[in-house]
């Protein structure tokens, strides 16, 4: 009888034991579970951060390149329309640096950037493909630059507010424009330059 006792103790201690530590690799497993299920989290988040700072930077690039793209092709339209340049005809494929610079826009950009761009880029390359050369008094000038300008401040603002380019005053034009006033004093249509009326905005 006294072995049958320390037998069912024996066992009964060895049961105990395999059930503890059956518990014990339980827990453990679930701890490692949870911790590489947090680990797992913590890096897609980190990729997620970083995929949206390269996304960002690359959306930042293309605006800037293209806003240069378009001034420049701007710039040339001014120039024919004035007879700043030496052949009545526009070059082959003037436009093609800013449809590229255009197109790579459109990639990253939001609709309503894309769309301002777009009808920027339009508004430049009309201003130069349908002015006549040498004729800067011509009424149809005057009334291209002024669509060019009002899309090209559009799309400015548009691209500023995309890239949360902060603004200490919201009453003011943004670089390169200037709010004209009227004789009583009310805010007028914001113009590109500062010295004269007649050049691309900023480039004047």
């Amino acid at each position: 009888m006294p072995l049958v006792v320390a037998g069912i103790g024996v066992a009964a201690t060895l049961v105990a034991g395999t059930t503890s530590a059956l518990i014990t690799q339980r827990w453990a497993d679930r701890r490692e579970t949870v911790a590489w299920a947090r680990e797992r989290q913590r890096e897609r988040e980190r990729w997620a951060r970083e995929d949206e700072a390269r996304t960002f930077e690359h959306r930042r690039r293309s605006y800037v390149e293209f806003y240069e793209a378009v001034k420049a092709l701007a710039r040339t339209a001014y120039d024919h329309c004035y007879g700043f340049t030496d052949a009545p005809e526009l070059p082959e494929g003037w436009q093609s640096h800013a449809f590229a610079k255009l197109a790579q826009l459109e990639f990253y950009a939001d609709r309503a950037v894309a769309a301002a761009a777009s009808a920027a880029y339009g508004a430049a390359w009309s201003w130069g493909q349908f002015g006549e050369y040498d004729a800067p008094d011509d009424r149809s000038f005057h009334d291209r630059q002024q669509k060019y300008d009002e899309a090209e401040l559009k799309m400015l603002l548009l691209m500023r507010q995309s890239l949360s380019i902060p603004e200490a005053d919201l009453t003011l034009p943004p670089p390169g424009y200037i709010y004209m006033e009227d004789q009583d004093g009310d805010e007028g249509q914001a113009e590109g330059g500062s010295e004269s009326s007649a050049a691309p905005s900023g480039q004047a």
